[in-house]
């Protein structure tokens, strides 16, 4: 884990080196939020990629995050630490207890697996829609609450925590590439039966890999909050988040843990390049193409092909 490790860590510490400081408002912006686009797909393949349990719900972990760091910002006086603390808790705390019900049961397995997770995003978005600490209706202000803080005065300050956060993120991917963690879950991806046989125990691996996974998107959550200023649910919980973050993973590519930053980065970049046209639509036209092209000449997604191109050597030991 060693390379992987470093090349992580020396990525974030030059994007927080120079982006923040010489980059303009503009590339700051888009960078911050290029990172949050790169949390959620890592943590998305962390547990969808590596198990092959299908998720389209992961928007709504993202989601509950920012909607409790807003409600903790907007009612307390804590910090915003806590509040990106209490964001990654709440949302580990539902990942949890969804994979405990979940997964005690075979049956939920598979497609019905992904309809759960889908319909688990119209529960929640219910819920805080009818709870007043949360939203009530009305949506949440944040801005006001944050802007003589550091964390809300600058969106320089934003992209740093979205970076440490990526960090973090990268670490928990690599983890899962390059343990006996990531193993199992691989074992499970490709016949859980079997795996159950040889001693594997699935369900204890798929219900604490979900929850980190749900974790970290909800930590994620948090500097969303802030960047967006005032949370609704109708932009939070949005169903093209999950779709975007499963786009990028299969973009990029599941089977190697850099692979959804690679996804992450072609789909942000072609998205923001494609709506400067003008057309929205336009733009999730071709991105669409786009993920039909890819799969069709790349079934194990562009880091597939780029490790396909890259000699033996250079990927040894551990770079997956």
């Amino acid at each position: 884990m060693r390379r992987p490790l470093i090349v992580l860590a020396a990525g974030v510490a030059l994007a927080i080196a120079l982006v923040p400081t010489f980059g303009t408002n503009f590339a700051v912006t888009f960078g911050f939020q290029f990172l949050i686009w790169i949390c959620l797909a890592l943590s998305w393949s962390m547990f969808s990629g590596n198990s092959g349990y299908a998720s389209f719900g992961h928007g709504v972990f993202f989601g509950i995050g920012t909607y409790a760091a807003a409600a903790m910002l907007r009612s307390t006086d804590m910090p915003f630490i806590v509040a990106l603390l209490v964001a990654g808790l709440v949302a580990g705390a539902l990942a949890l207890v969804v994979g405990l019900a979940v997964f005690a049961s075979p049956r939920f397995a598979g497609d019905l697996f992904g309809l759960i997770t889908l319909a688990m995003a119209f529960i929640v978005m219910t819920v805080v829609s009818n709870v007043a600490f949360l939203d009530g209706g009305t949506g949440v202000f944040v801005r006001e609450h944050t802007a003589d803080s550091w964390i809300g005065s600058d969106t320089r300050h934003l992209f740093i925590v979205a970076a440490l956060l990526v960090a973090l993120c990268g670490a928990a991917a690599i983890a899962a590439a390059n343990t006996r963690w990531g193993t199992a879950l691989r074992s499970i991806r490709d016949d859980e039966s079997v795996a159950e046989s040889l001693g594997v125990p699935t369900y204890r691996y798929k219900v604490v890999t979900f929850a980190i996974s749900g974790a970290l998107a909800g930590l994620a959550g948090a500097p969303q909050a802030v960047f967006l200023g005032y949370v609704e649910v109708g932009a939070v919980f949005a169903l093209n988040i999950p779709l975007f973050v499963i786009m990028m993973a299969i973009l990029g590519g599941m089977t190697r843990w850099w692979g959804p930053v690679i996804g992450a980065a072609l789909v942000v970049t072609l998205r923001e390049a494609l709506l400067g046209l003008g057309s929205a639509e336009l733009a999730q036209v071709i991105v669409g193409l786009s993920l039909v092209v890819v799969i069709a000449l790349m079934p194990h997604g562009v880091s597939g092909f780029i490790t396909r191109l890259t000699p033996a050597r250079t990927i040894k030991g551990g770079a997956r």
